[in-house]
């Protein structure tokens, strides 16, 4: 049974689309009714709107399994092969930037429908969605007041994930990631309160974009502007924080055993499988 990926493993990240045990399966049989029931939530849907969106994303699905899938199988079967004998910083350079390739891939082929949804959404939608933003903004807020408990939540999970892939750890390897984990978390800023200064930002801006009216080609203008900011040049934040990670992966696999590393390969099959099956049988 496919496990949720390990945090640290950042160029497993590829598989974000379809975490979650079964749920490729699910997903494509639903995501149509899944997208639209979200988008809802936000923008309170007309049945026009719903049929709409439900058709658009039937068919980036079937595109999403044939094209996106099999790429995917390709590069879990690559990390089968390399990672036995551990990781290395050219091994993490060469998946995350097919990571990076995959998601702008998905970028690329929604822009076009996305901009051309919201140059269409009513004034009363967007107030939806700017209460609804308020809302999980207030949400967020209130769970970042018990910041011990938080990372408490953050280390449970974070060995259950390393138990699930890599089996046992000796009493040694324990003390060593925990010492690891500890110096991370001091270090390293609070990720739920710098997502929530990026919110702060960019919901005001975005806001103000849907009420200027905008045409379609000014939307896409937009989301690739921002998606360049995210991941490109304009943002040496993001650099600095992905160049941290990978070291910090690197230090992890240094402290695993070969069996330990085996383990993990091994629980790939289970994806691969997975993957195949989505594949073969629509």
């Amino acid at each position: 049974m496919p496990k949720k990926l390990p945090k640290f493993i950042l160029f497993l990240g590829l598989l974000f689309f379809i975490a979650g045990c079964s749920a490729t399966k699910l997903f494509y049989g639903y995501g149509d009714s899944i997208t639209s029931w979200q988008l809802d939530s936000y923008f309170d849907l007309t049945n026009e709107q719903e049929e709409w969106v439900e058709e658009r994303m039937r068919m980036h699905l079937e595109w999403h399994r044939n094209e996106e899938l099999p790429r995917y199988r390709r590069f879990l079967l690559d990390i089968q092969k390399s990672a036995k004998d551990g990781l290395t910083m050219s091994e993490l350079d060469e998946g995350f930037s097919r990571f990076e390739t995959k998601v702008g891939r998905i970028f690329e082929r929604l822009i076009p429908d996305a901009s051309l949804f919201l140059s269409e959404i009513s004034p009363e939608q967007i107030n939806n969605l700017e209460r609804v933003m308020a809302e999980e903004n207030e949400e967020m807020m209130k769970r970042m007041e018990n910041q011990q408990e938080r990372l408490q939540e953050r280390h449970e999970n974070f060995w259950e994930q390393m138990e699930d892939w890599f089996g046992e750890f000796s009493i040694s390897q324990r003390e060593q990631i925990t010492e690891l984990q500890t110096k991370w978390f001091t270090e390293s800023p609070d990720p739920s309160a710098e997502r929530m200064k990026r919110r702060r930002k960019s919901q005001p801006q975005f806001l103000a974009l849907l009420r200027s009216v905008p045409e379609k080609k000014e939307l896409e203008k937009w989301f690739r502007q921002w998606f360049l900011s995210w991941e490109g040049e304009t943002n040496p934040a993001r650099k600095v924080r992905i160049i941290r990670n990978k070291k910090r992966i690197l230090l992890i696999d240094a402290i695993l055993t070969p069996e330990q590393r085996l383990h993990a390969v091994r629980e790939l099959d289970d994806w691969v499988e997975l993957l195949e099956e989505t594949i073969e049988n629509p």
